[in-house]
């Protein structure tokens, strides 16, 4: 079978790898994009916050992309039932938007610019010599060589493990994610709210559209064998001890069907090696408390799409360029992982949560001076 030839081979169609195949492709290099499932994929998280709707708005999608998306201003935080924290976004605030609907308007953005897809495309085997990609190897026998290529698939890389960058993944052992959608209430409609209890328990509650709602629950292994096992009224039952002003979502809870979400953090040695480089959760990961998972990762991409068109084809310019911009972004990927530890590790105490938690961070993605922080109402 002949071996296909592109300028940039892109493993993983999410979120990260669809808006880095939309900027190559409207500087007109030839992108191929490899993703193993038969379309885009539609694990994600719905949130954009402030930082990656800027990036958006860079590149004339933010009309786009806010189009039937609801926006929200205030997040509100309660302990044991009460309310203690109120966090507000300015400017708008953020944008929740279903993670497939998002990645689906960029990928059909994609075909405007000439970016090809190549779906169920399974990789054999990653040629990989001089600590540089060569070749892709695919299931079916088709072959690519790229000039560069991006591994954003995933906590799983396989471009990752092709290159042999180190990673360390840490499993928040003490909490186990569930999620649901469910219909859509009034309270959930009215405000997002999180709700944690001093027994290691949480719920997320927000509105996902004009008639859905999601709904997370984080809870202690040991509980959720058991909880799951007795099913749902065994859940409400707890849910009432630490969620009070959202008991009309209740009822919605009956019919749901709960998918168990596995959640780690990640951090690597390096983002790249040669002319391979990692984006979104190939390269890092933090717990989905901050909320800035997909935001940071837009930005990733829009710094990558400037280092590959700046160095046009030029390996040595292109690893150069990726030490000089990209890889500094292990500092603040660090940092917000390390803010998603604190947050997991502190969530059951009341003070100990409220000191660790950091507005600049949750609200802006960045560590801001103290006076640019934003207004907290604690109660």
């Amino acid at each position: 079978m002949a071996t296909t030839s592109c300028d940039v081979a892109i493993v993983g169609a999410g979120l990260g790898g669809c808006f880095l195949a939309l900027l190559l492709g409207r500087r007109g290099r030839r992108v191929v994009v490899i993703e193993q499932g038969p379309s885009i994929p539609s694990a994600g998280a719905d949130f954009l916050k402030p930082p990656g709707l800027r990036v958006l708005a860079r590149h004339g999608l933010a009309n786009l992309v806010e189009r039937h998306g609801l926006r929200r201003d205030i997040i509100r935080y309660y302990h044991d039932g009460e309310p203690i924290k109120e966090c507000r976004f300015p400017d708008g605030g953020f944008l929740i938007r279903p993670y497939k609907e998002l990645v689906e308007l960029i990928y059909a953005s994609c075909a405007m610019e000439g970016v090809e897809f190549w779906f169920d495309a399974d990789i054999d085997d990653i040629a990989v010599g001089d600590d540089r990609v060569e070749e892709l190897t695919l299931s079916d026998g088709r072959r690519l060589r790229a000039d560069v290529v991006i591994g954003a698939d995933g906590t799983k890389s396989a471009v990752r493990q092709a290159l042999g960058i180190e990673q360390v993944t840490m499993p928040y052992e003490r909490l186990l994610m569930r999620v649901a959608t469910v219909p859509l209430t009034a309270s959930v409609a009215q405000l997002n709210r999180l709700y944690f209890s001093s027994d290691g328990w949480l719920a997320y509650l927000y509105p996902l559209n004009r008639d859905q709602a999601r709904v997370f629950v984080g809870l202690p292994p040991e509980d959720d064998k058991e909880i799951f096992q007795d099913g749902i009224p065994a859940l409400i039952d707890e849910l009432k001890k630490f969620v009070t002003d959202s008991s009309d979502a209740f009822n919605a809870l009956q019919p749901a069907k709960w998918q168990l979400i596995k959640v780690s953090s990640l951090r690597v040695s390096a983002y790249h090696k040669g002319n391979a480089v990692l984006l979104g959760s190939a390269a890092f990961a933090c717990h989905p408390m901050t909320g800035m998972g997909m935001s940071y990762t837009l930005h990733d991409a829009e710094i990558l799409a400037d280092v590959i068109s700046a160095a046009g084809g030029d390996a040595e310019l292109l690893d150069r360029l990726l030490y000089a911009r990209y890889e500094p972004r292990r500092h603040a990927h660090r940092q917000l992982i390390d803010y998603g530890d604190a947050l997991a590790a502190t969530f059951r105490d009341r003070d100990a949560y409220l000191a660790a938690f950091r507005p600049d961070l949750h609200v802006y993605g960045v560590a801001a001076a103290p006076a640019e922080l934003p207004v907290l109402q604690l109660t």
